[in-house]
């Protein structure tokens, strides 16, 4: 009863890229309230997990959850900076990496990913023209995460260094074009990583 600390194990890795793009919700300003149906102990889930049975509760009404569509389009990077790993002074070969965490255990795993072609020696505006789209069924866009990585590929080592990450909740994308800032590994925008962006275009379908 009352109140706890529950303490994390702050390694910089993905997942706590994730936790930091689920408190981007509310600017990083504190808690995150659950989504309504979670709150709820009257909601089913349904066999198919695309929608979510409503009851009533106190007389309100809970909304049916439906799936959305995602398209996401990577048009072009700006001021991307070389990883911290690379040592040498040659330009950098980046791409992008879209990740869906979902959180439905209807998602296949491991989560679906979409990965941009290389951009050859341009890291100061790389441009992929958004030819392909990362289209993606979200059957949860209230706790849904979308994770946007970059990476620089070595043609030498044929290893791929990390540049710079940006995690996004579903439940906040807007369709048009948008600008994503990126983070480093600490989830910072200093330095070098200060006016990292990519450049997309989303479109959202119920």
């Amino acid at each position: 009863m009352g109140c706890h600390f529950v303490s994390m194990n702050f390694i910089r890795n993905k997942f706590m890229l994730l936790n930091d793009g689920r408190f981007r919700e509310n600017g990083g300003q504190g808690y995150v309230l659950k989504p309504e149906y979670l709150c709820n102990k009257n909601t089913k889930e349904s066999d198919s997990t695309e929608d979510v049975v409503s009851d009533n509760v106190g007389g309100a009404s809970l909304d049916n959850i439906h799936p959305r569509q995602l398209s996401i389009r990577i048009l072009s990077g700006f001021c991307l900076p070389k990883s911290a790993e690379k040592k040498s002074s040659a330009t950098i070969n980046p791409f992008v990496r879209v990740t869906l965490y979902d959180g439905s255990p209807a998602t296949p795993l491991p989560p679906p990913v979409f990965k941009t072609h290389v951009v050859e020696g341009n890291g100061l505006n790389p441009v992929w023209d958004g030819q392909e789209a990362a289209n993606f069924s979200c059957l949860n866009p209230d706790v849904g995460i979308l994770l946007f990585a970059v990476y620089d590929h070595c043609n030498i080592t044929k290893t791929d260094l990390f540049i710079g990450t940006s995690a996004m909740p579903v439940s906040c994308l807007r369709e048009g074009y948008r600008c994503v800032s990126l983070f480093d590994s600490n989830n910072t925008r200093s330095g070098a990583m200060k006016y990292a962006s990519l450049f997309i275009k989303v479109k959202i379908e119920l």
